[in-house]
């Protein structure tokens, strides 16, 4: 796999699952600017970030990478068998962090970083209101333990926490006490440093 990778982007997530694993790919790191590039729209037709050469042709959407990267390599025990329960949760943790977790947070990050206006208070309140509600039924999943599928390190936990870690960082809102040590465990695992130490 040949990976494109802007730092501090959502190609971050799929880094992070081949470091992981450990197999062998090839790192394209490239600026903002080269997105707009007529050889990078030949792999990403609308110009974001991330892409990837996989074998058969291009590939985008993160979360769908980070699955097949998971799918390449069995072995390293990132997602369930196919047809098992476990692979099912894994989808389902997969759609739930793209869509209940980073769209309110990203809502709330249209408006907070709005250049020619102030930020609207509803569209932010209801937002967060949808992001706490979503953290909430991660803490529920989680149910004290460390891992939101069969007590083990995936790539469940790779798009939840990495949404999360990223409400954090960016300010977008508090995260509960009862999300914290989660994240913060997730965090510090080697592999996620290396990718997010990456830089252009």
């Amino acid at each position: 796999m040949k990976l494109y990778h802007q730092p501090r982007s959502r190609s971050t997530r799929v880094l992070w699952a081949l470091e992981e694993i450990g197999a062998p790919f090839e790192l394209h790191v490239m600026a903002r600017e080269y997105k707009q590039t007529p050889e990078y729209r030949k792999v990403h037709p609308l110009g974001k970030s991330p892409a990837a050469i996989v074998d058969g042709g291009p590939m985008f959407e993160s979360g769908a990478m980070v699955l097949h990267v998971a799918d390449l390599h069995p072995a390293a025990g990132l997602i369930g068998p196919l047809n098992s329960y476990a692979r099912a949760q894994h989808y389902q943790w997969a759609f739930f962090a793209m869509t209940e977790l980073e769209g309110p947070a990203m809502d709330v990050a249209r408006q907070l970083w709005k250049s020619d206006a102030d930020p609207i208070a509803e569209i932010v309140d209801a937002a967060r209101g949808r992001l706490q509600a979503a953290i909430g039924t991660v803490v529920d999943a989680l149910a004290g333990g460390d891992h939101l599928v069969d007590g083990t390190f995936s790539v469940a936990d790779i798009l939840v926490s990495g949404v999360l870690s990223f409400v954090r960082t960016a300010g977008l809102d508090e995260l509960s006490a009862a999300i914290l040590p989660y994240v913060d465990a997730i965090e510090s695992r080697p592999a996620r440093e290396r990718a997010y130490a990456v830089t252009a």
